[in-house]
């Protein structure tokens, strides 16, 4: 159990939103507009929680910046019409910030543009929810390096000791450690409890509802 806490940071795909067929559907769309072939989804998910360049750098790695920068612009061009319709909560998501909302101080430290997480929880009608969402636009170094997390925990008004990273992947572990939270990951089957854990995950869970046991939050 964390106590004392004022903070809840969260990452944004796959934690909060499973934006997965959005990206998958754009990520090829975007290699098919510039005459490459597609790409096995489980190899596209296998890199979601990085910035889109790096993405698809690791995916054409022969491909110089230019290119690189047009497959960006191919794939926003994509995703913007299909986010919001192909977008889902994670499982607990509602039960999580009916509880947490209206007690502690809530936001988001993403690796794509935070306009984008905005018009999908706007979709889900849970964007009031969050006081802040750092997005790629925001920071000079993305996860894993600690920048994004400090910058929500200090827009939030709380401190790293009282505040807590949740995230899927081990870059949101390794942030959240690096940036001195406590830290919660959430298993899901590219990376299981034990990878987790290896990245600095003080403790793990299956859905985000089971969060609410594991927070005591500070006296007001």
């Amino acid at each position: 159990m964390f106590t004392g806490v004022r903070a809840l940071v969260f990452d944004f795909d796959g934690t909060l939103v499973d934006a997965s067929a959005a990206i998958c559907h754009s990520f090829n769309n975007a290699l098919s507009r510039f005459g490459l072939p597609g790409r096995a989804e489980v190899d596209i998910q296998a890199m979601i929680g990085r910035p889109l360049h790096e993405m698809f750098h690791r995916a054409q790695p022969q491909l110089d910046q230019t290119d690189i920068d047009l497959l960006v612009a191919y794939y926003r061009e994509a995703f913007a019409p299909v986010a919001a319709s192909l977008s889902r909560p994670m499982p607990g998501l509602g039960t999580m910030l009916s509880h947490f909302r209206s007690r502690c101080a809530l936001g988001i430290a993403t690796s794509r543009l935070s306009d984008g997480a905005e018009k999908i929880l706007g979709h889900l009608g849970c964007l009031d929810a969050f006081c802040v969402i750092i997005g790629l636009q925001d920071v000079t170094h993305p996860k894993p390096h600690p920048e994004p997390v400090l910058k929500a925990v200090m827009a939030l008004g709380a401190t790293p000791a009282s505040s807590v990273m949740i995230g899927d992947v081990p870059d949101d572990m390794r942030a959240g450690r690096a940036a001195g939270t406590s830290t919660v990951g959430i298993i899901s089957d590219l990376y299981d409890a034990a990878t987790l854990r290896a990245a600095g995950a003080d403790e793990v869970i299956a859905r985000l509802d089971e969060l609410m046991p594991l927070i005591r939050l500070a006296d007001h």
